[in-house]
């Protein structure tokens, strides 16, 4: 599927296609008649990961350089995976005074990944059977350097038991990787502590250049 059928361009056999343009000011009427993602979703690209049934790991005191806890792995020949959702949560044990959830870009071809990390699930939100050519893993080693860590959500709190919250951030597309690549995932926080974190997220799976 081709980013092209996503955004409703036509192409008929008049090479043809609908143009929108901006106002003076910049302003566009368009309006979103649908929930953000729904054609996505229809269209069967869109999973879900979680790691929750897999053991659960400890955060990291500074920020990631090439070894992040997690990773997702694009293993597909022609589709670039897009990362939509991610979200950390504190299965057990006492959280630290702060907490932030921190992602990454890989730089270029990364190791294959020919498995997911054990425990981990990923299905289709649609409720179809599609299986994404992607995987989960656990603290992958990143070549090609040091990528740009961005910090996605941040908390800050007293030290306490608090199973079952976390943090979430809404990454709608801002990390991406294409075939071979990987995008890496870090929970970081005051360490000492005894929290435990599972991650979870959304993410697509899109041809940008198809027809």
């Amino acid at each position: 599927m081709s980013i092209r059928d996503i955004a409703g361009q036509r192409n008929d056999s008049s090479n043809t296609q609908t143009n929108i343009k901006a106002s003076k000011e910049g302003a566009l009427w368009v309006a979103q008649y649908l929930p953000a993602y729904a054609l996505l979703n229809a269209k069967g690209v869109v999973f879900g990961f979680d790691t929750s049934a897999g053991t659960a790991k400890t955060c990291v005191e500074a920020m990631p350089t090439t070894s992040p806890e997690w990773g997702l792995y694009n293993s597909s020949s022609d589709k670039m995976l897009v990362l939509l959702h991610v979200a950390a949560i504190s299965q057990s044990g006492t959280m630290g005074l702060g907490l932030a959830v921190v992602g990454a870009a890989a730089i270029g071809v990364q190791t294959v990944v020919a498995a997911d990390y054990s425990g981990a699930t990923k299905t289709c939100l649609n409720g179809s059977g599609n299986v994404p050519q992607a995987f989960v893993t656990n603290n992958p080693t990143l070549i090609g350097g040091t990528p740009s860590w961005v910090a996605f959500d941040l908390l800050n709190q007293t030290s306490a038991i608090a199973v079952g919250t976390g943090v979430k951030a809404r990454i709608d597309g801002l990390l991406m990787c294409p075939p071979g690549g990987l995008v890496g995932i870090e929970v970081v926080g005051l360490t000492g502590t005894t929290a435990l974190y599972d991650i979870n997220g959304i993410f697509a799976m899109i041809d940008f250049d198809g027809d």
